[in-house]
């Protein structure tokens, strides 16, 4: 049973050409598309890091406060605590060795550091949005869950 607003051949021709035409994506939601695509396997290669301290969380003041904000990731072999201040992201691999640390955005890599044989970095601090980090030391390798800054 047809309807009778598709009788028409010409019509549903030109329903389905302006159903076809949408606008443009825009750039950054692009970006952001192809870098989470881009990462969707990243974890295949990389043990979970478990957020298991959050200061924000224990300390509810903090939240909107602007103080730092301290973060523990536990891993099997390898873990990452980190505080978040104004100047950056200052953190320590755990045990204490040396390793490259990678800081993640929406758009891919947003900085990369060595920590120094005691474990120790720096990373600059992204505007806002989800980010995560990845770690490697040797043959250890962890990846923490993406969190707001």
């Amino acid at each position: 049973m047809t309807s009778a607003q598709w009788d028409d051949d010409d019509e549903l021709l030109a329903e389905l050409r302006a159903a076809l035409e949408a606008p443009p994506v825009p750039e950054h939601v692009a970006t952001a598309a192809k870098a989470a695509y881009t990462w969707r396997t990243i974890d295949e290669e990389l043990a979970f890091a478990a957020l298991v301290y959050d200061s924000a969380l224990a300390d509810p003041a903090l939240v909107r406060g602007a103080g730092p904000r301290t973060l523990l990731f536990e891993g099997d072999r390898l873990s990452v605590e980190i505080e978040v201040n104004e100047e950056g992201v200052v953190g320590q691999l755990i045990p204490p060795q040396a390793g490259l640390v990678r800081l993640l955005d929406a758009a891919g890599t947003f900085a990369e550091t060595q920590a120094d044989e005691v474990g120790c970095f720096l990373l600059p601090r992204p505007e806002r949005g989800p980010v995560r980090l990845t770690c490697r030391s040797g043959e250890d390798a962890v990846g923490t869950p993406w969190l707001p800054l």
